[in-house]
């Protein structure tokens, strides 16, 4: 971290950024600090114009339009950006929320045991997010891992050299195949061999290099290395996942973080949270929520139409089956016709039928407007019953394996050839 001589400023359509120092250089770049309008601290990226290839700029394109429509809280949050093209820094940069400090510099500072797994368990959320939206990171390390002021919450920085699925991706940049893109130490083995693929393994390698590292202070390379339950026993449940994680084939490591964390909650299942897609905005939302939008807003009806027979009545949205079996489950709770019940009706779509005749065609649609909210508050509370359950089972079958893995390592050593 240095100084600038003169401070220089960078101004957006709707921001202006002073910096005063230079707090971090690499191959993609200059990162720098200092404040925005408000007073507040940021970090400022700049891929220096003397560097900025049309590879680099597609790259640094790319991880601009990943972070900026980021909501995370475990991946860093792009709050602006813009090209500077006078004064004595220039070219495209980004602006993210100021960190106090690197994972790196926590560990040299030393770090807490009872600290580490809440940690870990929160670079697993972030890169989880990541991989979820099809973003692979490939270059994970400490020094891309950053804290708050109070270093309770980690933030993934960094995308630099990402691997962006077509959904996501806002320039086209191809890798060659001579091309190594990590940081040699956290690098997987298929990452140090020309022509192979990195993926969602590589970045499993790199967190299992750091997790060692975290409890051991040393970086496993090798067969022989420092293990966690050396230094640490109760925790030594650990070293069996990091062996997985560092497995020199990609196939052989989990193949996935949600399996990472299947492992650790098998010994401590509050220790990590799970997580998915939500079907109504596709951000990340814990495994345990809720998100079916019928579960919280319940249709409208816009219109009908009576063919002298059947009286169809239409919905502004199509609705599911599962919301339709909440509408035949009010057990009760509602008022209808005589004859005319929820079972009644057949839905398809945005349209619910049922066989009327004309003096009860204003009854029944009077009757079945107040059914909507309470079919979507019973669909809320089904799916909430079913998630717990889940959960119970989940723990339960987790519990079943922790046993008997208990029980095998036990017999492995006490029977005696």
């Amino acid at each position: 971290m240095s100084k600038l001589k003169t401070p220089a400023t960078f101004e957006t359509t709707f921001g202006s950024y002073e910096v005063t120092e230079l707090i971090g250089e690499g191959g993609a770049g200059r990162v720098y600090g200092g404040t925005g309008l408000d007073g507040r601290p940021i970090a400022l990226k700049v891929l220096s114009e003397e560097r900025a290839s049309k590879e680099k700029r597609g790259r640094f394109k790319n991880e601009i339009a990943f972070l900026a429509r980021n909501n995370h809280p475990n991946i860093v949050t792009v709050l602006d950006h813009g090209i500077a093209t006078s004064g004595s820094i220039k070219g495209p940069f980004y602006v993210m929320p100021r960190y106090s400090r690197s994972l790196r510099q926590l560990m040299k500072d030393g770090m807490k045991p009872g600290d580490v797994l809440p940690l870990f368990a929160q670079f697993l959320d972030g890169v989880e997010a990541a991989h979820l939206q099809k973003v692979v990171h490939r270059d994970l390390k400490p020094e891309n891992i950053l804290l708050d002021a109070g270093g309770k919450t980690p933030a993934i920085a960094d995308f630099g050299i990402a691997k962006f699925n077509e959904d996501v991706i806002a320039t086209l940049v191809e890798t060659s195949p001579a091309q190594r893109l990590a940081n040699f130490q956290y690098a997987a083995p298929e990452q140090r061999t020309p022509g192979k693929e990195a993926g969602v393994g590589s970045d499993l390698y790199a967190l299992g290099l750091m997790l060692n590292e975290m409890y051991t202070g040393a970086v496993p390379h090798g067969t022989d290395y420092k293990t966690i339950a050396s230094v640490f026993p109760e925790m030594g449940f650990l070293d069996e996942i990091v062996t997985k994680m560092l497995k020199q084939q990609p196939q052989d490591r989990p193949g996935s973080i949600a399996e990472i964390k299947a492992l650790i909650q098998r010994y401590q299942s509050k220790a990590v949270s799970l997580q998915r897609l939500s079907k109504i905005d596709n951000t990340v939302i814990p495994e345990g929520k809720v998100d079916d939008p019928l579960a919280f807003e319940p249709p409208k009806l816009v219109n009908f139409d009576w063919d002298g027979e059947n009286l169809t009545l239409i919905l502004d949205r199509p609705v599911s089956y599962e919301w339709i079996a909440a509408v035949k489950d009010l057990r009760g709770s509602y008022s209808s016709v005589m004859g005319k019940g929820p079972e009644t009706f057949f839905f398809k779509g945005n349209r619910a039928t049922v066989a009327a005749q004309e003096y009860q065609v204003q009854q029944i649609i009077d009757l079945f407007k107040p059914w909507l909210p309470m079919a979507t508050q019973r669909l809320r509370q089904k799916l909430e019953d079913a998630n717990q359950r889940a959960e119970a089972e989940r723990k339960t079958k987790q519990r079943q394996e922790r046993e008997a893995e208990e029980r095998r390592v036990n017999l492995l050593r006490n029977i005696r050839i």
